[in-house]
């Protein structure tokens, strides 16, 4: 037997992480916080860390990396398995968690000698992609890309005669990066895994990214037909990029105001092309990210002053600015130059936390401007129809959905337990704390 106990992540968006412990090997899938409030760390058993053999980390974002320092304040001296991309990228999310824990007025539970004391293991160096290799006496891991970020990966994991798979962060819409389908790995499609660790982060919601895409046109088109400026807020790593290059592919002649960070982001996308996407073949797709790079109108401020002077400069534009709940000053000064004109769109398209400025805007957009503030999706996880693939491509005896709230997660468990043709089949709804042997 082993058993899977939910350290965070289940139940809620935010906080992945998750504890695998069998007789002898004891693993822990992604450590992250949930930015809410103070923030929110993981239920972390404290006895359990010394005894963890590895942390695998799917990516780098802060809601499945930020909470890895506190492991090695907290006793762990292993190593943690990821890309180079993803160990790349992780300083500046812990420079951006301690920014916001000192904004908020929290302390941060670990210091920085614990995020210097992390040991990465590279998996391109161990194994490559869909292979299995062993990691480590009693463990064999195989990993592929999951189409969420660059660098990001689903795991499959083979210890003590117990087969387990976790998506991480996982899309197969993504207009740019590749993602490696878990139902093509080395196994025939009828053989149950123990356990499935799926991205349910969309519950019940049955749209396709094309559904978002149409959706997210109709509303910037308007609003830039009123003469009105659209302010998307976005991470400075991940959709993003995408949304930069859709909107380019959709409004050339439209001016696009970009934070220089989202560009760094461009870069860094065009100098890691194994991670792109190969079906519209790898080389166009290269060029293309050139052309936007290379894009003479791309207008990049520098300043206060100058954001100031484009503000007053440019009628119809889009503007994207890092931070994609709008926590952060930038994109708060963003908001308060645009709120008084009726004909300007805040446009939020992914998961904004409670609490967050983002959510309060949601909540009560009058209470602070005139101008409107909406949320359409652009798909960097999983709904209805991609679970349900996923379940089908990757069966198991224990299917936990993860990365959705209680009541949402709920109701996608419900659905799916009633398509199940298997009865040794479970689907599991789970939360903070709980448990499943298998």
């Amino acid at each position: 037997m082993m058993k899977l106990t939910v350290w965070g992540g289940a139940g809620e968006h935010g906080r992945s992480a998750y504890l695998l412990n069998g007789s002898q090997v004891h693993l822990l899938l992604d450590c992250g916080v949930k930015k809410e409030g103070a923030g929110d760390y993981p239920m972390i058993q404290q006895e359990q860390v010394p005894k963890l053999d590895a942390v695998f980390l799917s990516h780098a974002h802060e809601d499945h990396s930020v909470a890895i320092p506190l492991l090695y304040r907290l006793g762990y001296k292993g190593e943690v398995w990821t890309t180079r991309e993803t160990a790349a990228q992780l300083t500046a999310y812990f420079t951006s968690w301690k920014e916001y824990s000192t904004r908020v007025g929290a302390v941060l539970p670990y210091m920085e000698e614990d995020q210097l004391a992390i040991r990465y293991r590279y998996l391109e160096e161990e194994g490559d992609r869909l292979t299995w290799f062993e990691a480590f006496p009693g463990v064999k891991v195989m990993w592929g890309r999951s189409g969420h970020m660059v660098g990001a990966v689903w795991f499959l994991v083979e210890a003590e005669g117990k087969r387990i798979f976790y998506s991480g962060d996982y899309t197969s819409e993504s207009l740019l990066l590749e993602d490696d389908s878990p139902a093509l790995a080395d196994k025939p499609s009828s053989t149950l895994l123990d356990l499935a660790i799926v991205d349910a982060a969309y519950g019940t919601d049955p749209n396709s990214q094309a559904d978002k895409l149409r959706q997210l046109e109709q509303q910037i088109e308007s609003t830039l037909h009123s003469g009105g400026k659209v302010l998307l807020p976005v991470p400075a790593a991940g959709r993003g990029q995408e949304m930069i290059v859709w909107a380019y592919r959709k409004w050339r002649n439209v001016p696009i105001v970009i934070e220089a960070p989202l560009i760094e982001g461009m870069k860094r996308l065009r100098r890691r092309s194994e991670w792109l996407r190969e079906k519209d073949s790898g080389l166009e797709l290269r060029k293309q990210l050139e052309l936007v790079l290379n894009r003479n109108d791309w207008i990049m401020p520098a300043s206060e002053t100058e954001r100031e002077s484009l503000l007053q400069t440019h009628g119809a534009s889009l503007w994207f600015v890092t931070d994609g709940m709008m926590q952060s000053k930038l994109a708060q000064w963003y908001y308060q130059q645009m709120s008084g004109d009726i004909r300007n769109l805040i446009l939020l398209t992914g998961h904004v936390s409670q609490g967050t400025f983002g959510h309060r805007l949601l909540q009560h957009p009058a209470s602070y401007g005139a101008c409107s503030v909406r949320k359409i999706r652009y798909k960097v996880h999983q709904g209805l129809a991609d679970v349900r693939r996923m379940i089908t491509g990757v069966p198991a005896l224990h299917t936990v959905l993860v990365h959705a709230d209680k009541e949402e997660t709920d109701r996608l468990q419900a659905c799916l337990t009633d398509e199940l043709r298997d009865p040794r089949i479970q689907i599991h709804s789970m939360s903070i704390g709980e448990e499943v042997c298998f």
